[in-house]
């Protein structure tokens, strides 16, 4: 009995001390994605950075492949925002449970981002008005355009973004974090919503 107990507080240290070595790791590859002195380790399991870019305050992490799932990449920036709003990439389920209306689905009039993307929002109209704007329209595409998009999910005080599969070779790349939060920021900014910090 002590035997097998020893076993797996000795298999439970060594998981650790990977844990550790691999959200270490990490940081050092994405730390020069964020302002300068900014990044620091934000979670070990699952793995995670936290920083500032461009005053917004953000948390980036990876998500393992798994048999539940893709796995990829989340990031969070935590922003200030009046209306709730949604963007998700469209899948052949995703179109197939809209023409049925089983989702509903904001159209926005604007051909290719209505075809790629599936809006929704607490308050339609306003969605609508906002994404009427040119720039708004432009600095969503460009986030739509990033390798892996899948989602972003504006709330109150904060914005989540996915990128999927799990593609070690992009979501652990400082150049393609980089420009990931480029491209979140720069769609927050244009749609009116300060950083917030803390």
């Amino acid at each position: 009995m002590t035997l097998i107990a020893a076993a797996i507080l000795a298999i439970t240290a060594i998981g650790l001390i990977w844990l550790r070595r691999s959200s270490r790791r990490l940081l050092e590859r994405l730390g020069p994605a964020f302002e300068l002195g900014t990044a620091r380790r934000a979670s070990t399991a699952p793995p995670a950075v936290a920083g500032l870019f461009q005053g917004f305050s953000c948390r980036y992490g990876i998500e393992q492949r798994s048999q539940y799932g893709p796995g990829g990449a989340n990031l969070r920036i935590h922003a200030s925002s009046q209306l709730r709003w949604r963007a998700s990439r469209k899948g052949p389920g995703t179109a197939l449970l809209t023409a049925i209306r089983v989702l509903t689905d904001i159209a926005i009039g604007d051909g290719d981002l209505d075809r790629r993307l599936r809006l929704s929002a607490g308050d339609a109209p306003m969605l609508m008005s906002l994404l009427g704007q040119q720039r708004t329209r432009d600095a969503l595409r460009a986030l739509a355009e990033t390798e892996g998009f899948t989602s972003i999910s504006v709330r109150a005080r904060r914005a989540d973004l996915k990128w999927t599969p799990r593609r070690p070779e992009l979501d652990e790349d400082p150049t393609v974090l980089r420009r990931r939060l480029s491209a979140a920021v720069d769609l927050l900014a244009a749609c009116g919503c300060p950083p917030l910090l803390g």
